[in-house]
């Protein structure tokens, strides 16, 4: 794994309360009913966003995603970090 803060790795990911999904012709929109937004999901983060299920914890999330793509780039730690903070920041997920 890449260096990164050990403290999110141990954290769970889990949906935002009262998310709407929405998935047309394999797009991912997500909805935020309350602050009236979407919220556009690329392939990769769709990924990410569906192992964020409230059980699994980032590290969880890291090895999930290595074990599936053993030749994926070697930088998947902190792709997968930085996809987890995004989706954070932009209000469609909660870490706890």
């Amino acid at each position: 794994m890449a260096s990164f803060d050990i403290t999110m790795v141990d954290l769970v990911p889990r949906p935002a309360a009262d998310l709407e999904t929405d998935v047309i012709e394999g797009e991912v929109l997500l909805y935020e009913p309350q602050q009236t937004r979407a919220v556009y999901l690329s392939p990769t983060a769709a990924l990410v966003f569906g192992l964020c299920d409230g059980k699994r914890s980032v590290r969880e999330i890291i090895r999930l995603l290595s074990e599936c793509y053993p030749d994926g780039t070697a930088s998947l730690s902190d792709d997968v970090l930085t996809t987890i903070n995004e989706l954070r920041e932009s209000g469609v997920l909660a870490i706890g």
